[in-house]
């Protein structure tokens, strides 16, 4: 159970993933107006969540050809400085991660086990690409900045599809992929897109597509809610998928606590082993 529940987290903070599609215009369409990239991006930093502190109580389902099972997570976010996670399994904590822009850590309650140190161990031992602002984003159903072009290769396209403006960038050799420690890392084409609906510029569905992996993750945002300003995603299905397996993760938030400071506390106890020698 316990390495499934850190996958899955991991996989929530990696946007979500599927293969690029066409889109095909719905009558739905014709009822909201043509505009540019530049203007849907605009529109949606500026509806963006924006709260300096938040604390969500989730319930977590998890279905796997292996697993079919549900948990306990609990998030508390200080805006582009940290993010605290609690994953616990009948009332009892079984992971904690810290995330920090630069630092990760992390304890396996269940070995007395623990890690400490930046986001390539993680990368390399989940085979998911981690990063903080992305992991950030999927909590708040936040997506200009993985959006945003960062060079002249990667051209982004919109248009409209199934009632919402719809923005996809192919992003060339801009992550790597993990691979084992005896091996050379190699640039990774990503296809990242997004669903965003014309009545509040927040998130309606997030892809991200890793190409050469035949890897992707889907993540579908619903029951919004006003808060902090914006509206916040009270639902979340992910769906990762691969050549060979699917799993599909549903979050629900029974308690979303806004702008309170809370504790962010992370003590290692000193009989845990390190992870890494």
């Amino acid at each position: 159970m316990t390495k499934n529940l850190i996958y899955i987290l991991f996989a929530l903070g990696l946007a979500a993933l599927s293969s690029c599609k066409g889109t095909k215009e719905t009558q739905a369409d014709h009822n909201f107006p043509n505009r540019k990239t530049s203007e849907v991006l605009a529109l949606m930093q500026e509806n963006e969540i924006n709260c300096q502190w938040l604390s969500i109580k989730y319930d977590v389902d998890i279905k796997t050809p292996k697993v079919d099972d549900s948990f306990k997570m609990y998030v508390r976010l200080r805006k582009d400085s940290a993010i605290w996670i609690s994953a616990t399994y009948y009332a009892v904590e079984v992971a904690r991660f810290l995330f920090t822009p630069d630092t990760v850590k992390f304890m396996d309650r269940k070995n007395n086990q623990y890690y400490t140190g930046g986001y390539e161990y993680i990368s390399e031992r989940f085979q998911v690409n981690a990063d903080f602002h992305v992991i950030q984003s999927l909590i708040l159903a936040n997506s200009v900045d993985i959006l945003k072009d960062e060079s002249e290769n990667d051209k982004m396209k919109s248009s409209k599809s199934d009632g919402s403006y719809y923005l996809s960038v192919l992003r060339k050799g801009q992550l790597r992929r993990a691979l084992k420690r005896d091996e050379v890392k190699k640039d990774l084409d990503l296809g990242i897109s997004v669903w965003v609906k014309p009545d509040h510029f927040r998130l309606h569905k997030t892809t991200i597509a890793d190409f050469e992996s035949d890897r992707s993750i889907t993540a579908m945002f619903s029951e919004y809610e006003p808060m902090c300003n914006s509206y916040f995603a009270k639902k979340v299905n992910y769906i990762a998928k691969s050549a060979n397996e699917q799993a599909q993760v549903k979050t629900s938030a029974m308690k979303v606590t806004p702008d309170k400071k809370v504790s962010l506390s992370f003590t290692i106890p000193e009989k845990y082993e390190s992870l890494v020698p």
